[in-house]
């Protein structure tokens, strides 16, 4: 897998939201990412995200360019941040998977034709077939 496919958290920010009006009753914190992933990436990301929101309720993530935004109480930081790393590692490992074997595919399809090619020239250097004699 190519290294703009590989996506790390290179910081979290807290989003100061003090004087906004109308506000989530959690606090939001953003995750900053090394690069703004595909869109391949993302969905392999929202399969693992659907998963982690399932088992943690009232946790919601979402990518926006190169950040992924989260909510969070400060006395859960650590233990949501570490949650939400996992989940992009595990995206990284999941997406690198998928990668391979589609390469493979094509590699393997890229040998049936060099065999078929082949196939082919032994064919038509016998061609063409002796008449059958009674």
């Amino acid at each position: 897998m190519a290294s703009r496919d590989w996506i790390d958290i290179e910081s979290f920010e807290a989003i100061d939201d003090i004087g906004v009006f109308d506000r989530p009753d959690i606090p939001k914190v953003e995750a900053v990412l090394s690069g703004a992933p595909e869109r391949e990436w993302q969905q392999f990301f929202a399969v693992r995200a659907q998963a982690l929101e399932q088992s943690h309720p009232g946790l919601r993530m979402e990518i926006l360019a190169d950040r992924l935004g989260f909510h969070t109480r400060a006395a859960h930081l650590e233990e949501t941040c570490l949650l939400v790393n996992d989940a992009v590692q595990g995206t990284n490992h999941d997406y690198a998977a998928q990668k391979a074997a589609e390469e493979k595919r094509i590699a393997d399809r890229d040998q049936e034709v060099r065999d078929l090619l082949a196939r082919v020239k032994s064919f038509n250097s016998d061609w063409p077939p002796e008449p059958a004699r009674e």
